[in-house]
């Protein structure tokens, strides 16, 4: 039985995108966590994994950049999209909230909150980072009731500590995007994304040429974002999302290849 690998460990938001992945699978894949980014893009590149979910980016804090920078150095590709519902919960062993004087959380966590801490918490209170939300739940068992967390109402209930306040994130419609990757087509519905990577020429309005280029095949562009190259400084790749199956921009990608120093096609997918 295959595994589906996600990262973990059991309890974080990825495991849910992967739940989200798994309903459409069906019985035949078994959830695995796997504590790193990269290990995850590594271990689905190598083969000895099928798939693995990742986080992509959140409406609030954007890019998750390990994601990015491992699926370009690698040979996985992007199968499907799944967005989740990012509902932040204060969570504790104790029940009264006027004890607390350190949070614990993931770094995009406590920033997602920090109107409800600056609400909830005076000047003095420890903000306290860590690996993934669901760790810091864990650490909970083992603290005093000074202590609290901000993490997900599924990994309070499993850990059976109690919830001080839900929803807490300054932006109610907070959305996680994950991505499925694998080297396997999955043929898993009809593809409404193509997501490609590029390094533009060096010279005055390069970028511009490959937005024209879209423009001129009526294509929308829904997310470009660019990262060190790592190679020359100074110099970049850009990644983008373009809203339409990989068949229907094969021209405008033969003219775009024509402006860059490098291409590369990450994926076209369906959104589950």
């Amino acid at each position: 039985m295959p595994d589906l690998l996600f990262l973990g460990p059991k309890g974080t938001y990825s495991e849910i995108g992967a739940y989200k992945a798994l309903g459409i699978f069906g019985d035949g894949y078994v959830l695995k966590p796997i504590s790193t980014i990269p290990k995850i893009v590594d271990l689905v590149d190598k083969g000895k994994y099928e798939a693995g979910v990742l986080p992509f980016e959140n409406s609030i804090e954007g890019i998750v950049r390990s994601t990015i920078d491992n699926i370009y150095l690698s040979d996985v590709k992007i199968v499907a999209e799944i967005d989740i519902k990012i509902e932040h919960c204060l969570i504790s062993r104790y029940c009264d909230k006027a004890e607390i004087k350190h949070i614990i959380s993931h770094p995009q966590a406590l920033a997602q909150c920090q109107r409800y801490i600056v609400e909830n918490f005076d000047e003095n209170i420890d903000l306290i980072p860590e690996n993934s939300t669901a760790r810091a739940a864990e650490m909970l068992l083992e603290k005093d009731n000074t202590y609290c967390a901000i993490a997900s109402l599924n990994i309070a209930e499993d850990l059976k500590l109690n919830v001080l306040d839900k929803n807490i994130g300054d932006i109610k419609e907070n959305k996680t995007r994950f991505v499925l990757i694998s080297k396997k087509e999955l043929n898993l519905g009809k593809k409404n994304r193509t997501s490609i990577a590029f390094n533009t020429k060096n010279e005055p309005g390069a970028l511009l040429k490959i937005l024209q280029i879209l423009y001129k095949y009526k294509l929308n562009l829904s997310f470009l974002e660019s990262r060190p190259s790592k190679k020359v400084f100074g110099e970049y790749n850009f990644f983008a999302d373009i809203d339409c199956g990989l068949n229907d921009m094969i021209l405008a990608i033969d003219e775009i290849k024509k402006e860059c120093n490098n291409f590369k096609f990450l994926g076209s997918y369906p959104f589950l």
